[in-house]
């Protein structure tokens, strides 16, 4: 029976050989910590965004995301912290990216690519490190498993943008509503009162309008002032306070008077 160091030992041994040179990734683990190890034979690695893997799991706390990614895809799981917001690393069959789809943000490494894979016992940051550590040489993550978390994360997180978006619309909605904040400052405006005159009807002979009361009588209105324009004189031109121009009629004044 395997004790824990003797399985992991087994375990290392088994990722070491997935190199064609063992001896290399052993020398490399030791000074490094990582070691560069090929895809495509015996498993390759599906890249996760951290975003799409913690909206699955609902949790951005580290253990947690262990325990459940442990729980949910079984196989070997890295953690890339270089990139912002971190990468995971699922281990799946070497030939599923024969079958695989990718996009922007999901890919399936396989042959001709090489993953950053941490000795063993390095489950911690700093650097890249083991999320959910391989159980037994060749656990790998079922691939129909990957793909099912990953439609659950983007399920989630569509949710999340369109809850989000629906409360932006109900705040820009409520700010509309309430009206330009200087309308405040506007005063009712004075109540409208009916005119003193029932109808207005036209003098033939002295073409003037005549206001009639609902009695039949004539209104009066009152007077109309005219206008008469008055000059004024003004001293303006060149020079200076010495030597002033002749002043010059330059701007007038008005001044109304009853008929």
């Amino acid at each position: 029976m395997y004790t824990h160091e003797g399985l992991d030992g087994v375990v290392s041994e088994w990722l070491a050989r997935s190199h064609p040179d063992p001896e290399r990734v052993w020398t490399d683990w030791a000074t490094q910590g990582v070691a560069l190890l090929p895809l495509g034979e015996r498993f390759a690695a599906v890249r996760m965004p951290s975003e799409i893997v913690h909206a699955a799991v609902q949790s951005d706390d580290q253990d947690r995301v262990g325990a459940e990614l442990g729980g949910l895809l079984g196989g070997g799981i890295v953690f890339d912290r270089r990139v912002a917001g971190g990468t995971y690393y699922a281990l799946v069959d070497g030939h599923a990216g024969l079958a695989w789809t990718n996009d922007d943000a999901v890919t399936c490494l396989g042959r001709g690519t090489y993953l950053g894979v941490p000795c063993i016992d390095r489950r911690r940051p700093p650097g890249t490190y083991w999320v959910v550590p391989p159980r037994h040489d060749g656990k790998l993550c079922p691939s129909r498993a990957v793909l099912d978390l990953l439609a659950a994360g983007r399920a989630r997180l569509a949710t999340e943008n369109e809850d989000h978006s629906h409360d932006k619309g109900r705040l820009m909605t409520a700010v509309v509503v309430k009206g330009p904040w200087a309308m405040r400052l506007v005063s009712d405006r004075l109540p409208v009162r009916p005119p003193s005159y029932a109808n207005v009807v036209l003098d033939g002979p002295s073409q003037t309008a005549r206001y009639m009361g609902a009695d039949g009588r004539v209104i009066e209105m009152g007077k109309h002032g005219t206008s008469k324009t008055t000059g004024t004189a003004s001293i303006s031109g060149g020079g200076d306070g010495q030597n002033p121009q002749p002043q010059a009629q330059d701007d007038h004044t008005t001044d109304y008077e009853s008929d």
